[in-house]
């Protein structure tokens, strides 16, 4: 193990709030739309400044904070000439300057919980540069139009800033990290109308067809538009309008179209009155070509596909790059976050350190990885398998080739000796597999014709039972560089219908027919099919085989923003070989944004009897259940930890007891959160410490100084950089039984980031995950697309997703890799 100086996107509070502030938790009334209730107090403080002088800090829901003790009382509130709200305020605690310093020490059980202080603290923070750049006030990230890239389908690319206090050990720091977010072309409306559809002529507008018509409309709905004609403020769109100019209303006794309104009120002709328009407020029509789209607004539905790589190419920035914006934005000329100037960090004593905090970190050295030939020790993260023997080779005899792709059948012959001869190094496989072309519109078809094809009478053993058919071991499937829609139906067909396996390989990679490309598919097809790649040779490898431990990931895949009739689906997979090397998984649905899994119990369960059954084919008959559990639960934010700890161990546990094992054999439990989705980033102080991508090198720890004041926790980036910035995972132990110490805990998980089986480089986590899977295991898997997002407020389902969603028959073979 060696050390390492980095620096990290966090900044020093070296000032904690030295004010007394008054908290008020019943703002009423509260509307839904948290844009309505910013307008409203801050018109309340506007007509009663008195009262509010300094300002009170709002968080667009019910609380409020002030360092002036505002009396409880009830205020009339008018916005408009027409709408009037009674706004009751009401104080129910006092936060003091010791309760904002009880966050950096570790609480006790009995401990209050102090949340409101922390909330308070991210409000001081980001009230000012929100303002400024025109956010909400309580807004994680604020984006700014400077260098801004336009993408396609009516959204542009921005640049933003996020910034989030948190409390660690000792001390408080804020955290800020560059942030990339797609938003609404800003501009007139029918540009980024006919830019989202693909036209490039007006007219099209005029007559849209169905589906086009309702593909706008998803898209358009809720999105603010100021009106060029008038001084109405922006308004959200409520609905699409056909040939708006033409529509008619009452007015004056007789019939108006929206045309003569506009040409009689604001004296300008509609020019486009046959063109689509919008419905603002309680159905006022407004011809699109007299709209703007508000700047700054979010999109917050998944990126359509032939958007994501000119996002990703834009959000990827280099580690060096990405620490220079963000020091510039919080110490450089332009003073994005005002932390120095903000009225409200002045007001409640804070002062910021705006130098990037210096930490020091370990690097962790790597697991020799063994093969049938040889043992490697892995470099940068990474080791090359060309040449390399499988500890367990698996045998294909019945397998075939669909074909999906347009292309020359010579190259199709060459990449498939290619394949077949690097799989003969390691396996026994029959070379001559059947190779047929299929329609991409009728994919089962194909895919049944291959399948019976390939049950070459040559390759059935002499002692087959005659009365028992071979069936297809695998199908190598061929698709375009665009395919989603054929590469679901394959593996629905291969994975839910027909339990075969499958193995896709795309248009633009196959063609290459390098060694390094070909071992890489033979790792996935070899694992499948039942053998074992490679092994870890070390010291955790040895207490794996010392004390036989079952390793577990678990996770809640939830549908994207915006999707309101899809559940969340929830996986586990579970080794059941001291190797590592041997998986079982499952997956299910439940209801939309649960985050605690409601059938971890069975899955569990489920798990334990698949480790028996294993061990007791190959290891030993009645084998004894794993003597530790080592639990590694994805997805799980910050303020769910003591939830999840409280509900979801105690059905870990309850799954060992109607498992029936006996209580002096039962697990050892570690159960271990894994987080992906925060801001922690780590830049090498010392370029010569870098990997080639400029990041810090793969086995970097960092368990001190940023950690968690009331858990066992640490930052370990287990992989090597390939573009942009490197996420390490941070790793939170809310339960140890086992006689794992903090160390051997970290040196573990970083040993089993080298052991997914279709990688020949370190993983970012160690467990692989199934619940990204959703669509293809159900036969509609096409509708849950995000984009396709129903805008009616029909609610998920659940009962049909249930009976829609199948568990797949290759569970046990690792279908998931």
């Amino acid at each position: 193990m060696s050390t390492i100086e980095v620096f990290t996107n966090s900044y020093e509070i070296v000032s904690l709030p030295a004010a007394i502030y008054y908290h008020y938790d019943e703002i009423k009334p509260e509307s839904p739309i948290k844009r309505r209730n910013f307008q409203v107090v801050d018109r309340l403080q506007l007509d009663n400044a008195a009262i509010f002088n300094p300002r009170a800090i709002y968080d667009g829901r019910k609380n409020m904070f002030s360092t002036r003790d505002i009396p409880s009382s009830s205020y009339t509130v008018a916005l408009g000439r027409t709408q009037t709200f009674e706004v009751l305020i009401r104080r129910v605690s006092v936060i003091r300057p010791d309760d904002v310093r009880s966050l950096t020490r570790r609480r006790s059980p009995n401990d209050p919980d102090n949340t409101v202080s922390l909330n308070l603290l991210q409000l001081i923070v980001r009230q000012a540069p929100n303002m400024r750049h025109k956010f909400p006030t309580d807004a994680r990230s604020f984006y700014i139009a400077h260098n801004a890239k336009v993408l396609r389908r009516g959204l542009s690319a921005w640049r933003g800033y996020f910034q989030s206090v948190r409390p660690v050990l000792g001390k408080l720091i804020i955290n800020v990290d560059v942030s990339h977010a797609a938003v609404y072309t800003p501009g007139h409306l029918i540009d980024t109308m006919l830019a989202h559809l693909g036209f490039s002529d007006i007219r099209k507008l005029a007559d849209l067809e169905q589906l086009d018509y309702v593909k706008l409309r998803v898209f358009l709905k809720g999105v603010r538009i100021k009106p060029t004609l008038s001084k109405m403020k922006p308004r959200p769109i409520s609905d699409l309008v056909r040939e708006a100019g033409m529509q008619e209303f009452d007015k004056d006794g007789e019939r108006w179209t929206v045309a003569r309104h506009f040409q009689n009120k604001y004296n300008v002709p509609v020019r486009y009155p046959r063109l689509v328009g919008v419905k603002v407020g309680q159905g006022s029509v407004i011809p699109a070509e007299f709209c703007e789209v508000v700047p700054g607004q979010i999109y917050r539905k998944k990126i359509p596909t032939e958007c994501q790589n000119d996002f990703l190419s834009f959000a990827t920035q280099k580690p060096a790059e990405r620490l220079r914006d963000i020091q510039n934005a919080v110490s450089g000329q332009g003073q994005l976050f005002d932390y120095a100037t903000s009225d409200f960090m002045r007001e409640a004593g804070m002062r910021v350190d705006t130098r990037a905090m210096s930490i020091a970190g370990n690097v962790l050295p790597p697991p020799a990885i063994r093969y049938h030939n040889d043992r490697v020790q892995p470099g940068q993260g990474k080791w090359n398998v060309v040449r390399k023997q499988f500890i367990q080779p698996a045998t294909l005899r019945f397998w075939g080739v669909a074909v999906f792709e347009r292309v020359p059948d010579a190259k199709i012959n060459d990449f498939v000796r290619q394949l077949v001869g690097n799989m003969q190094r390691a396996a026994v496989v029959n070379g001559n597999p059947p190779i047929q072309i299929g329609n991409p519109q009728d994919v089962e078809r194909t895919l049944h014709s291959v399948g019976n094809q390939c049950i070459d009478k040559r390759y059935i053993p002499p002692d087959w039972p005659r009365d028992r058919r071979p069936v297809p071991q695998l199908i190598l499937v061929i698709l375009p560089a665009n395919a989603a829609e054929c590469r679901r139906r394959v593996k629905h067909w291969g994975d839910i219908k027909m339990n075969v396996a499958t193995q896709c390989v795309r248009d633009g990679k196959w063609q290459r027919m390098s060694d390094q490309y070909c071992n890489n598919v033979i790792l996935k097809i070899n694992a499948r099919l039942g053998g074992i790649n490679s092994v870890l040779d070390s010291k955790p490898a040895a207490f794996l085989q010392q004390q036989p431990s079952m390793i577990v990931g678990a996770d809640v895949g939830h549908p994207g923003p915006g999707s309101a009739t899809r559940p969340s689906v929830t996986g586990l997979v579970a080794s059941v070989d001291a190797a590592v090397s041997k998986l079982t998984s499952y997956a299910n649905v439940q209801r939309p944004r649960q985050e605690i899994i409601e059938d971890l119990e069975a899955m569990m369960m489920n798990a334990l009897r698949d480790y028996r059954d294993y061990q007791a084919r190959n290891v030993a008959p009645n084998p004894p259940p794993p003597r530790n559990i080592i639990f590694y639960r994805d997805g799980v934010s910050e303020g769910e930890f003591a939830q999840v700890a409280e509900r979801e161990i105690p059905l870990v546990k309850s799954a060992f007891v109607k498992s029936n094992i006996p209580p002096h054999l039962m697990p050892k439990l570690i159960f271990i959160v894994v987080g992906k989705r925060h801001h922690v980033r780590f830049f090498p102080k010392n370029s010569q410490q870098a990997d080639s991508s400029g990041n810090c090198p793969a086995g970097l720890l960092v368990d001190q100084q940023i950690t968690n004041p009331n858990y066992t926790d640490f930052y370990l980036q287990s992989h090597a950089g390939l573009l942009g910035t490197s996420r390490p995972s941070h790793y939170i132990i809310l339960a140890n039984e086992t006689t794992l110490g903090v160390k051997e805990v970290q040196e573990l998980t970083f040993n089993l980031c080298h052991t997914y089986a279709s990688a020949t480089r370190s993983v970012s986590i160690p467990a692989p995950r199934v619940c990204a899977r959703m669509e293809f295991h159900c036969e509609n898997g096409a509708a849950l697309d995000d984009s396709a997002t129903n805008v009616t407020n029909e609610e998920c389902n659940l009962e049909y997703w249930k009976t829609a969603f199948k568990q797949s028959g290759l569970n046990r073979n690792m279908y998931f890799l």
